[in-house]
């Protein structure tokens, strides 16, 4: 109240002010003056200009106060809406990923029963069995889901390795061995680059295949076992080779070698077992995955088996604010973390390239 006295009281002054420095003011006031008894009605008209200052300050301030409650309501509701709109979207994720679950089931199940199929799937006792795969099928999409990507993320990442395809000699298709989603298979097709996905799931297969792609539903191994020799541009296995047994893996690269051609290339990304935030946790959220793998590992084993040009490149490596810098004056609790931030900061995956040679060179059988 007192503000608002003052504030009028300020308004009253300059308006009072204004008044007496106006030319015509001053010669309405002398006139009145010579008028003699007139000189109260200039007093009036003063006073009547001071009311209707007040009165227009008051109006002011009123009309003031009432945009300020609009603008307080248009914030709310637009607050409201921003709500609503992150709601929608939280939904529309979860009907996606209930989508992806329901295709899997239906996948799987047109799989285990064809239409012609005359069996009862109650009596029948190997149905158990078939029943089991559908469950396992939708079991590990949902992991795949959640803990390795969407299929846009993943295509986002697996983009980044085409380059390396398109370099090889145009010799033969891709051989994508767990093509899973068909991620990589459809980044081949796009590039004009034949391939061939080769996985174990029913529901993958179908998956894949409604994409247009080439697709075979089996065991990777047998399938590489009945490839000609030196027939193939590449033979790429993403996320995969941790799934398999390590007398696997070692037939994986003998085979792998085998039908290569000159010049061709094994492409493997697999967790880094040498990260102790993968090898110690992240690693075992699938609960598919056999063992991690080493980088070390990997290279030896890639050179044993006659493959050239041998690298592994750690990619994936997480970004964190609170990374410190080797060139810090740290002490000694800070030259300890420094020492074992690179084993949890490294690449969180290990690409494997491993090379045939374009002239025959001894390797163990």
């Amino acid at each position: 109240m007192v503000t608002f006295r003052r504030l009028i009281g300020g308004v009253h002054r300059r308006v009072v002010e204004f008044l007496l420095d106006r030319p015509v003011v001053h010669e309405l006031i002398a006139r009145q003056v010579a008028e003699g008894p007139g000189i109260d009605r200039v007093h009036h008209r003063l006073r009547h200009l001071e009311e209707e200052s007040d009165r227009s300050g008051r109006a002011h301030l009123r009309s003031g106060g009432r945009l300020e409650a609009l603008e307080s309501s248009v914030g709310a509701v637009s607050a409201r809406t921003e709500a609503l709109q992150a709601q929608d979207e939280e939904r529309l994720a979860e009907i996606k990923v209930l989508n992806t679950d329901l295709s899997n089931v239906r996948r799987g199940l047109a799989h285990a029963f064809p239409k012609e199929a005359t069996v009862d799937p109650v009596l029948d006792p190997e149905i158990a069995d078939v029943q089991g795969q559908v469950v396992a099928d939708i079991v590990y999409s949902g992991v795949e889901e959640q803990f390795r990507g969407s299929e846009e993320e993943v295509r986002e990442a697996q983009s980044v390795r085409l380059g390396l395809i398109q370099s090889l000699p145009e010799i033969g298709p891709v051989i994508d061995l767990g093509c899973g989603r068909g991620e990589f298979l459809g980044l081949l097709a796009k590039a004009g680059i034949p391939a061939v996905g080769v996985d174990s799931s029913p529901a993958a297969v179908a998956r894949s295949g409604e994409q247009g792609f080439e697709t075979i539903q089996g065991d990777l191994l047998d399938y590489l076992r009945a490839c000609p020799d030196a027939s193939v541009r590449a033979v790429v296995a993403f996320q995969v080779i941790e799934h398999l047994m390590f007398g696997t893996l070692l037939r994986v690269l003998v085979e792998s070698y085998r039908v290569l051609a000159p010049g061709g290339l094994f492409l493997a990304e697999t967790p880094n077992g040498a990260n102790l935030a993968v090898g110690g946790s992240t690693f075992w959220l699938d609960h598919t995955h056999v063992r991690p793998l080493h980088p070390v590992l990997l290279q030896h084993l890639a050179e044993a088996y006659g493959f050239v040009d041998v690298r592994v490149d750690l990619v994936s490596v997480p970004g964190v604010p609170w990374k410190l810098n080797p060139s810090e004056d740290l002490g000694a609790v800070g030259e300890a973390v420094l020492g074992l931030q690179e084993y949890v900061l490294s690449g969180q995956d290990a690409l494997l390239l491993a090379y045939r040679p374009t002239e025959a060179t001894p390797r163990r059988e």
